[in-house]
């Protein structure tokens, strides 16, 4: 049989078909090709530095209770100051007597403003005696700060701390420590007997009440009408305070000598603290000091008591503060009070000595010294810091010794006797 002229080989198709399955089979043979899908996106977000910022701004906490704020000063700090303040009366130079040198340098001194010099290098070596060489140096220092008073923290209220010092501590306020009440000064000088506490300070160095009174004399002691303060010319210019209580029912006086000025008149009110006058040299002095007494009168008397009335200020007046007083009473193996005995009071905690003293001397000449009506005292040493102590007294050769706790404010009394074993009051 013939096929016909214009048909396509059956074998021929078959190659095509094949040839197409195998070229789709090599294609699918080959490795896939990566494929890669592009997505819009936003931006690539950046991390924030302080995220409470953007929580702040979406206004968050804003409904709650604001917390308070304080206003930042825009002017630089200035220091506060206080004005210089004086309250001293003047005096007029028609009150004061004529040709009344000191009177006037003193108010001179009044007008200006008080200026200390600064601290000096020890003296050199000088033939000048000691005591003057003392009263007439600047102070070296500020002292501590008293107690307030009135002050009684004795268990027993034998304490009576009633009166300020009448010295400022930028001064020296701090008793002679070799001319204590009831001695006569350095060994070997045989002073008169002294019935009061000397603080040496430069001329016109303030002096204020100890306690609120009446100011019952006041006066130049040299020149005033009717003559010297109770007849003698030691004190030379003074002022006699009453003061509003008394001790059992005795009245309380305060002296103040040697003054260069006295500021106030007889008759006046004045509270502790307000300045009564200014240091001096007027009387009988090695130099410018203040002379202060405590002196106690006769149950409803009107007259300031005598000289012969005077007790220990160093256990009326305010101690330091970190201090307090050692009393005591020194006997013989009879019983009788020995005088013008050395005493010596050691820190325990150191070794080292803290103060010395002597025991009062009685002259039975009807102006002696007086011991304290509580204490009974004869000697005193004031100021001494707190802690133990050692008190040793010299009894005619032979050493006695105590030992005492010293409180702040109160008073430490000790009683040294050759008869029997001491005894220490607080030991």
């Amino acid at each position: 049989m013939r096929q016909g002229g214009g048909g396509i080989p059956a074998i021929t198709l078959v190659i095509v078909a094949l040839g197409i399955f195998g070229f789709f089979v090599f294609q699918n043979a080959q490795p896939a090709t990566d494929v890669r899908v592009i997505i819009p996106t936003q931006a690539v977000p950046t991390v924030e530095a302080n995220a409470w910022v953007a929580i702040l701004e979406q206004g968050f906490g804003s409904g709650s209770t604001p917390l308070p704020t304080v206003e930042i000063p825009s002017a630089p700090f200035v220091p506060p100051t206080l004005a210089l303040q004086i309250d001293v009366t003047p005096v007029s130079a028609d009150s004061l007597s004529q040709g009344d040198a000191v009177a006037q340098q003193a108010t001179a001194l009044l007008a200006a403003t008080p200026t200390r010099p600064l601290p000096t290098a020890a003296p050199l070596e000088t033939q000048i005696p000691v005591t003057q060489i003392y009263v007439t140096q600047p102070p070296q220092q500020w002292q501590p700060p008293p107690l307030i008073p009135p002050l009684s923290r004795d268990p027993l209220g034998r304490d009576h701390y009633w009166f300020i010092r009448p010295v400022d501590s930028n001064a020296n306020n701090r008793g002679l420590f070799y001319y204590p009440y009831g001695s006569d000064g350095p060994e070997g000088e045989n002073w008169r007997i002294h019935a009061g506490l000397d603080m040496p300070n430069p001329i016109g160095e303030t002096v204020r009440a100890a306690a609120d009174g009446q100011v019952i004399w006041a006066a130049d002691g040299l020149r005033v009408s009717g003559g010297a303060f109770q007849d003698t010319y030691s004190y030379g210019n003074v002022v006699v305070i009453q003061h509003d209580f008394g001790f059992e029912g005795r009245p309380i006086y305060t002296l103040y000598a040697h003054l260069a000025l006295v500021n106030v008149i007889a008759g006046q009110r004045v509270l502790a603290r307000d300045v009564i006058g200014l240091v001096g040299n007027t009387g009988r002095v090695t130099g410018p000091h203040v002379h202060f007494e405590v002196r106690l009168g006769e149950p409803g008397g009107t007259t300031v008591p005598t000289y012969a009335n005077t007790y220990n200020p160093a256990l009326w007046m305010v101690p330091y503060v970190g201090t307090g007083v050692i009393a005591g009473r020194v006997t013989d193996s009879a019983g009788r009070v020995v005088m013008d005995a050395p005493v010596t009071v050691r820190s325990r905690a150191s070794g080292q000595v803290v103060d010395t003293t002597t025991t009062y001397i009685f002259e039975n000449s009807g102006v002696d010294v007086n011991s304290d009506p509580v204490w009974n005292e004869n000697f005193v040493v004031a100021d001494i810091p707190v802690g133990r102590h050692e008190v040793v007294a010299d009894i005619g050769g032979t050493r006695v010794s105590a030992i005492v706790n010293v409180v702040e404010g109160t008073t430490a009394f000790v009683e040294l006797t050759t008869a029997a074993t001491p005894e220490a009051d607080g030991s």
